[in-house]
Protein backbone atom coordinates (compact mmCIF):
# COMPACT_ATOMS: atom_id res chain seq x y z
CA UNK A 1 0.00 0.00 0.00
CA UNK A 2 1.30 3.55 -1.02
CA UNK A 3 2.43 5.35 2.55
CA UNK A 4 2.82 8.70 1.14
CA UNK A 5 -0.49 11.04 2.52
CA UNK A 6 -0.80 14.82 1.79
CA UNK A 7 -1.58 16.79 5.08
CA UNK A 8 -5.33 17.42 3.61
CA UNK A 9 -5.89 14.44 2.64
CA UNK A 10 -4.41 13.24 6.32
CA UNK A 11 -6.49 15.81 7.94
CA UNK A 12 -9.76 14.82 6.01
CA UNK A 13 -8.74 10.92 7.01
CA UNK A 14 -8.40 11.60 10.65
CA UNK A 15 -11.37 13.79 11.18
CA UNK A 16 -13.89 11.49 9.44
CA UNK A 17 -12.71 8.93 11.25
CA UNK A 18 -13.06 10.67 14.22
CA UNK A 19 -16.10 11.83 13.41
CA UNK A 20 -17.93 8.42 12.94
CA UNK A 21 -16.58 7.40 15.58
CA UNK A 22 -18.50 10.23 18.06
CA UNK A 23 -21.56 9.67 15.98
CA UNK A 24 -21.49 5.72 16.86
CA UNK A 25 -21.06 6.84 20.43
CA UNK A 26 -17.26 6.23 21.05
CA UNK A 27 -15.58 7.81 24.21
CA UNK A 28 -14.18 11.65 23.83
CA UNK A 29 -10.41 10.32 24.38
CA UNK A 30 -10.74 7.36 22.50
CA UNK A 31 -11.68 10.07 19.42
CA UNK A 32 -9.20 12.53 20.47
CA UNK A 33 -6.45 10.03 20.55
CA UNK A 34 -6.92 7.71 17.80
CA UNK A 35 -6.86 11.00 15.73
CA UNK A 36 -3.49 11.85 17.44
CA UNK A 37 -1.69 8.96 17.23
CA UNK A 38 -2.72 8.67 13.17
CA UNK A 39 -1.11 11.83 12.63
CA UNK A 40 2.07 10.97 14.66
CA UNK A 41 2.35 7.40 12.56
CA UNK A 42 2.22 10.12 9.55
CA UNK A 43 4.54 12.25 11.05
CA UNK A 44 2.82 14.90 12.31
CA UNK A 45 4.16 15.64 15.68
CA UNK A 46 2.45 19.00 16.13
CA UNK A 47 -1.82 18.18 16.01
CA UNK A 48 -4.28 19.25 18.35
CA UNK A 49 -7.74 17.89 18.81
CA UNK A 50 -10.74 19.46 20.68
CA UNK A 51 -13.95 16.61 20.72
CA UNK A 52 -17.35 17.03 22.23
CA UNK A 53 -20.42 14.80 21.95
CA UNK A 54 -21.39 17.91 19.41
CA UNK A 55 -18.50 18.91 17.46
CA UNK A 56 -15.29 17.93 16.71
CA UNK A 57 -11.82 19.95 15.67
CA UNK A 58 -8.77 18.75 13.81
CA UNK A 59 -5.78 21.59 13.70
CA UNK A 60 -2.11 20.33 11.97
CA UNK A 61 1.20 22.58 11.74
CA UNK A 62 2.83 21.98 8.19
CA UNK A 63 6.14 22.94 8.19
CA UNK A 64 5.51 26.04 6.52
CA UNK A 65 3.90 27.02 10.03
CA UNK A 66 0.64 27.25 8.60
CA UNK A 67 -2.21 25.05 10.02
CA UNK A 68 -4.64 23.59 8.31
CA UNK A 69 -7.99 22.88 10.68
CA UNK A 70 -11.21 21.26 9.84
CA UNK A 71 -14.50 21.02 11.73
CA UNK A 72 -16.96 18.66 11.78
CA UNK A 73 -20.53 19.44 13.49
CA UNK A 74 -22.09 16.29 14.67
CA UNK A 75 -25.81 16.59 14.47
CA UNK A 76 -26.96 12.59 14.74
CA UNK A 77 -26.02 10.59 17.28
CA UNK A 78 -26.53 6.61 16.36
CA UNK A 79 -25.01 4.01 19.47
CA UNK A 80 -23.66 1.42 17.41
CA UNK A 81 -20.50 -0.33 19.79
CA UNK A 82 -19.69 -2.81 16.37
CA UNK A 83 -18.96 -0.08 14.41
CA UNK A 84 -16.77 1.34 17.40
CA UNK A 85 -14.89 -1.57 17.24
CA UNK A 86 -14.17 -1.59 13.68
CA UNK A 87 -13.33 1.96 13.31
CA UNK A 88 -11.28 2.01 16.40
CA UNK A 89 -9.67 -1.11 15.09
CA UNK A 90 -9.24 0.77 11.45
CA UNK A 91 -7.33 3.76 13.33
CA UNK A 92 -4.88 1.15 14.61
CA UNK A 93 -4.23 -0.73 11.57
CA UNK A 94 -3.60 3.04 10.03
CA UNK A 95 -1.16 3.70 13.12
CA UNK A 96 0.62 0.52 11.97
CA UNK A 97 0.46 -0.22 7.92
CA UNK A 98 0.29 3.75 6.89
CA UNK A 99 -1.86 3.11 3.99
CA UNK A 100 -3.16 5.37 1.28
CA UNK A 101 -5.84 7.86 1.70
CA UNK A 102 -7.87 5.84 -0.58
CA UNK A 103 -7.96 3.02 1.09
CA UNK A 104 -8.40 4.26 4.09
CA UNK A 105 -11.29 5.86 2.77
CA UNK A 106 -12.97 2.57 0.94
CA UNK A 107 -12.41 0.94 4.69
CA UNK A 108 -14.02 3.83 6.14
CA UNK A 109 -17.00 3.97 3.97
CA UNK A 110 -17.42 -0.06 4.02
CA UNK A 111 -17.73 0.06 8.45
CA UNK A 112 -20.42 2.95 8.06
CA UNK A 113 -22.50 1.12 5.60
CA UNK A 114 -22.44 -1.88 7.64
CA UNK A 115 -26.10 -3.31 7.82
CA UNK A 116 -27.85 -2.55 11.09
CA UNK A 117 -30.29 -4.61 12.72
CA UNK A 118 -34.08 -4.75 10.49
CA UNK A 119 -36.75 -2.47 11.94
CA UNK A 120 -38.70 -6.00 12.64
CA UNK A 121 -35.96 -7.03 15.04
CA UNK A 122 -35.75 -3.92 16.59
CA UNK A 123 -39.28 -4.27 17.30
CA UNK A 124 -39.09 -7.71 18.82
CA UNK A 125 -36.23 -6.76 21.31
CA UNK A 126 -38.13 -3.62 22.61
CA UNK A 127 -41.29 -5.61 23.29
CA UNK A 128 -38.50 -8.40 24.37
CA UNK A 129 -36.99 -6.13 26.79
CA UNK A 130 -40.61 -4.65 27.81
CA UNK A 131 -41.75 -8.21 28.86
CA UNK A 132 -38.82 -9.52 30.48
CA UNK A 133 -38.07 -5.98 33.00
CA UNK A 134 -42.06 -5.68 33.69
CA UNK A 135 -41.48 -9.53 35.29
CA UNK A 136 -38.39 -8.36 36.98
CA UNK A 137 -39.92 -5.43 38.64
CA UNK A 138 -43.04 -7.79 40.16
CA UNK A 139 -45.35 -7.83 37.71
CA UNK A 140 -47.54 -10.67 37.06
CA UNK A 141 -47.65 -12.36 33.52
CA UNK A 142 -50.39 -11.00 31.72
CA UNK A 143 -48.70 -7.37 32.71
CA UNK A 144 -45.88 -9.03 30.90
CA UNK A 145 -47.88 -10.09 28.06
CA UNK A 146 -49.74 -6.48 27.89
CA UNK A 147 -46.18 -4.68 27.97
CA UNK A 148 -45.07 -6.81 24.75
CA UNK A 149 -47.63 -4.22 22.96
CA UNK A 150 -46.37 -1.35 25.03
CA UNK A 151 -42.72 -1.86 24.02
CA UNK A 152 -43.86 -2.39 20.40
CA UNK A 153 -45.88 0.74 19.84
CA UNK A 154 -43.22 2.18 21.77
CA UNK A 155 -40.63 1.68 19.68
CA UNK A 156 -43.24 2.40 16.38
CA UNK A 157 -43.57 6.03 17.76
CA UNK A 158 -39.79 6.52 18.30
CA UNK A 159 -39.09 5.48 14.71
CA UNK A 160 -42.14 7.99 13.38
CA UNK A 161 -40.67 10.42 15.65
CA UNK A 162 -37.26 9.94 14.13
CA UNK A 163 -38.50 11.22 11.05
CA UNK A 164 -39.43 14.74 12.33
CA UNK A 165 -36.09 14.93 14.06
CA UNK A 166 -37.59 15.48 17.04
CA UNK A 167 -35.25 16.78 20.27
CA UNK A 168 -34.44 14.56 22.73
CA UNK A 169 -36.70 15.96 25.84
CA UNK A 170 -39.86 15.98 23.25
CA UNK A 171 -39.50 12.31 21.97
CA UNK A 172 -38.83 10.70 25.45
CA UNK A 173 -41.96 12.79 26.73
CA UNK A 174 -44.20 11.83 23.84
CA UNK A 175 -42.96 8.22 24.41
CA UNK A 176 -43.75 8.33 28.06
CA UNK A 177 -46.79 9.57 27.55
CA UNK A 178 -47.92 7.17 25.43
CA UNK A 179 -46.85 4.21 27.64
CA UNK A 180 -48.29 5.30 30.44
CA UNK A 181 -51.56 5.88 28.87
CA UNK A 182 -51.53 2.07 27.54
CA UNK A 183 -51.05 1.08 31.11
CA UNK A 184 -53.94 3.23 32.54
CA UNK A 185 -56.19 1.65 30.02
CA UNK A 186 -54.88 -1.77 30.07
CA UNK A 187 -55.96 -2.04 33.82
CA UNK A 188 -59.08 -0.05 33.47
CA UNK A 189 -60.22 -2.55 30.68
CA UNK A 190 -58.90 -5.27 32.88
CA UNK A 191 -56.36 -6.37 30.34
CA UNK A 192 -53.75 -6.26 32.91
CA UNK A 193 -53.44 -5.50 37.06
CA UNK A 194 -50.28 -3.60 37.81
CA UNK A 195 -49.52 -0.08 35.53
CA UNK A 196 -46.27 0.99 37.54
CA UNK A 197 -44.79 -2.26 36.73
CA UNK A 198 -45.78 -1.72 33.20
CA UNK A 199 -44.92 1.37 33.01
CA UNK A 200 -41.14 0.95 34.65
CA UNK A 201 -40.39 -2.46 32.66
CA UNK A 202 -41.63 -0.85 29.09
CA UNK A 203 -39.72 2.62 30.02
CA UNK A 204 -36.44 0.70 30.46
CA UNK A 205 -36.08 1.13 26.75
CA UNK A 206 -35.72 4.81 27.63
CA UNK A 207 -33.80 5.19 30.57
CA UNK A 208 -29.79 6.71 29.50
CA UNK A 209 -28.08 4.45 31.02
CA UNK A 210 -25.37 4.74 29.00
CA UNK A 211 -25.53 8.38 28.57
CA UNK A 212 -24.58 8.29 32.21
CA UNK A 213 -22.23 6.03 32.17
CA UNK A 214 -20.40 7.71 29.79
CA UNK A 215 -20.57 11.04 31.14
CA UNK A 216 -19.21 9.48 34.63
CA UNK A 217 -16.19 8.21 32.53
CA UNK A 218 -15.54 11.76 30.27
CA UNK A 219 -15.41 13.45 34.27
CA UNK A 220 -13.30 10.78 35.20
CA UNK A 221 -10.90 11.24 32.34
CA UNK A 222 -10.63 15.41 32.51
CA UNK A 223 -13.10 15.81 29.47
CA UNK A 224 -15.28 18.03 32.17
CA UNK A 225 -17.41 19.90 28.93
CA UNK A 226 -18.07 16.27 27.09
CA UNK A 227 -19.22 14.87 30.88
CA UNK A 228 -21.20 17.82 31.48
CA UNK A 229 -23.08 18.12 28.08
CA UNK A 230 -23.81 13.98 28.40
CA UNK A 231 -24.94 14.48 31.92
CA UNK A 232 -27.20 17.28 30.67
CA UNK A 233 -28.54 15.38 27.93
CA UNK A 234 -29.35 12.38 30.36
CA UNK A 235 -31.07 14.39 32.97
CA UNK A 236 -32.94 16.03 30.05
CA UNK A 237 -34.48 12.52 28.64
CA UNK A 238 -34.92 11.66 32.68
CA UNK A 239 -37.22 15.10 32.88
CA UNK A 240 -39.03 14.25 29.58
CA UNK A 241 -39.81 10.43 31.05
CA UNK A 242 -41.19 11.88 34.41
CA UNK A 243 -43.01 14.45 32.68
CA UNK A 244 -44.70 12.64 30.16
CA UNK A 245 -45.68 9.77 32.58
CA UNK A 246 -46.97 12.18 34.90
CA UNK A 247 -49.57 13.77 32.69
CA UNK A 248 -51.56 10.38 32.10
CA UNK A 249 -51.42 9.31 36.24
CA UNK A 250 -52.65 13.01 37.40
CA UNK A 251 -55.43 13.21 35.05
CA UNK A 252 -56.32 10.53 32.96
CA UNK A 253 -56.30 7.83 35.29
CA UNK A 254 -58.89 9.97 37.70
CA UNK A 255 -61.12 10.25 34.89
CA UNK A 256 -60.96 6.50 33.84
CA UNK A 257 -61.69 5.40 37.07
CA UNK A 258 -64.87 8.29 37.97
CA UNK A 259 -66.07 6.50 34.10
CA UNK A 260 -65.46 2.53 34.96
Amino acid sequence: MENSMETFELLDMTTNIGYWMLVHGAEIYRVEESIQRMAAAYGINEIDVFAIPSSLVVSIAQPDGHALTKTKRVLVHDLDFDKVDLLNNLSRQVCRECPGYQWVKQEMQAICNRPVYSFACQVFHFSLISFAFTLFFGGNFRDALFSIGMGALLKLLLSVLSRFQSGVFFTNLTGSFMVAVLAVLGVNISLADNMDKMIIGTLMNLVPGIGVTNSMRDFIAGDLIAGMIKLAEAILIATGIAVGVTLPLAYLRPILEAML
